[in-house]
C-alpha cells in the first residue's frame, strides 16, 4: 500500500537490497564467525611501567608480531580462516590486523615485552628510570 504522507528514507531501498541480497547468498556461503580486532584493548598505568591487553582470540601466537621502530610500537595480527569444506585447495580466508602507537618519552623502549596468554597478548612498556622532563626556571625581565 502506498502512503502519500509517510517521509521518505533513501535508506529504506538499499537496507531491502541488502537484506534480498543475503537472502539469496545466504545459502552459497556458510556463515562466518566474527573476526577479532586489535581495536579493543585494556591499557593500565602504573609508576614503573604501562601494560596494553589486547584479546586475540582465534589467533596463534605464530601469527602475531610486536616491534619497536624509533618511539614507534606496531603490533601485527594474522587470522588464518579454516579452509571450507576441508579439503586441501580449497577456499581458506586471511585478515591482516595492524594497529601502531607513538610511545611517550617515558617508554625505555630497549625493554619493553610481550607475552602471550590463553588468547591474550600482553605488551610490558616499562618507563625509563630518570625523572623524565624537567622544570624551566622562568626568569623575570
Amino acid at each position: 500500500m502506498y502512503y502519500p504522507m509517510r517521509q521518505w528514507n533513501p535508506f529504506d531501498l538499499f537496507d531491502r537490497m541488502l537484506s534480498q541480497w543475503q537472502h539469496v547468498l545466504g545459502s552459497f556461503w556458510p556463515a562466518v564467525p566474527s573476526l577479532p580486532s586489535l581495536d579493543q584493548m585494556d591499557v593500565q598505568q602504573g609508576d614503573q611501567d604501562a601494560v596494553i591487553r589486547i584479546e586475540v582470540p582465534g589467533i596463534s601466537p605464530e601469527d602475531l608480531s610486536v616491534t619497536v621502530d624509533g618511539n614507534m610500537l606496531t603490533i601485527r595480527a594474522v587470522h588464518r580462516a579454516i579452509p571450507m569444506g576441508g579439503e586441501e585447495g580449497g577456499a581458506q580466508g586471511v585478515a591482516t590486523y595492524q594497529r601502531s602507537f607513538t610511545l611517550p618519552p617515558s617508554v625505555d623502549a630497549d625493554k619493553i615485552t610481550a607475552r602471550y596468554h590463553h588468547g591474550v597478548l600482553e605488551i610490558r612498556l616499562p618507563r625509563t628510570q630518570g625523572q623524565g622532563g624537567r622544570q624551566i626556571p622562568i626568569d623575570l625581565a
